[in-house]
């Protein structure tokens, strides 16, 4: 990609993000969680600080989701902004492929990735935009509970983590045709997450654990973050990957199916990280989800021409001149 179209990027997918978000803020998928979230987080509040049902001690670092250090208050929006409301990616891409939206969106400067990035963009939008409004009942618990800022901001972090993961799960599943299909594929995605990207913060959390009560605790925590980030990223690209691949308008004849090749690096994933992992005695873990996604990304390429070989003539038929009859070839005898 040039550098000139690199700078026109957002630019490029900006309206297609606008376009979803504006058609999602209407929708039932977004309104109706939107208002329960905040019911159920009042309950959750109310749980916490008159049952005496309080969030413990609180969660250490971003995805270390302890259930007996979490509080009501984080099971609500963890289940409403994180899992719930990220499944609405289901209903994305049909609207695209059945109605063939999607190839009128190609005839644009728009490519497959920047459709598939931007409906990503407006779900986790929508998310954190939830999210953001249970801020008011944040600053209520410090207030009245003492809450740690420490652990509330990793409950926040995962919160946010878990609705990249699921919503581009959710976008990936929703390329296929049938229900059966979707789900197949969400639940392959999620195991494929959940195994593969479990074993690669294995050296992230080896190296927080050890490094605890040493001078070098900082150290160990930048590690962990840096490999949940790079977790969540990976499976963020190989969801959007298999969305992209159904978006493919034609495909050569010696070219394998690329939506099949990314399920089968899915189903693999797990082992793939586990066999690096073990080799690396488990620090080394995080190079094998950037592997994965290395394998994930060239599986889907458009073969292009080598820049040496010049481009076709153009096919252009000759002017026609007016009052000149060109004479028809005569008709051969039966």
């Amino acid at each position: 990609m040039a550098i000139s179209e690199q700078n026109d990027l957002p630019e490029r997918f900006g309206p297609m993000t606008v376009k979803e978000l504006r058609q999602s803020l209407r929708r039932t998928s977004f309104v109706y969680p939107f208002i329960c979230i905040h019911l159920f987080a009042t309950i959750a509040i109310y749980a916490e600080f008159q049952l005496n049902l309080g969030a413990g001690s609180g969660i250490p670092a971003v995805l270390a989701w302890d259930p007996d250090k979490v509080g009501p208050f984080w099971w609500v929006a963890m289940t409403v902004c994180g899992v719930l409301m990220p499944l609405a990616g289901f209903f994305l891409m049909p609207q695209e492929i059945e109605e063939g939206n999607h190839e009128l969106l190609l005839l644009t400067e728009l490519n497959r990735w920047q459709v598939v990035l931007g409906k990503f963009l407006m779900l986790w939008g929508l998310s954190a935009l939830t999210f953001t409004s249970l801020l008011p009942y944040v600053i209520i618990r410090y207030f009245i509970g003492g809450i740690e800022w420490g652990s509330e901001l990793a409950a926040a972090g995962s919160v946010l983590a878990a609705a990249a993961v699921v919503g581009a799960g959710s976008i990936a599943a929703s390329g296929f045709p049938s229900l059966a299909a979707k789900l197949g594929v969400f639940v392959l995605y999620i195991f494929s997450a959940l195994g593969g990207g479990g074993a690669g913060m294995i050296g992230g959390g080896m190296t927080l654990g050890m490094s605890a009560t040493s001078k070098w605790s900082w150290l160990g925590n930048v590690f962990y973050h840096f490999s949940v980030v790079a977790v969540v990223l990976c499976y963020c690209v190989i969801g959007l990957l298999v969305a992209r691949s159904r978006l493919r308008l034609a495909l050569m004849s010696f070219e394998l199916k690329p939506s099949s090749v990314l399920l089968i690096i899915m189903g693999l994933a797990p082992f793939i990280v586990g066999m690096v992992a073990a080799f690396t005695c488990g620090f080394g873990s995080i190079a094998g989800v950037l592997l994965l996604t290395y394998l994930a990304w060239n599986s889907d390429r458009t073969p292009k021409a080598p820049k040496w070989m010049p481009p076709p003539p153009p096919n252009i038929p000759e002017p026609v001149v007016p009052g000149l009859i060109t004479p028809s070839p005569p008709t051969p005898a039966p």
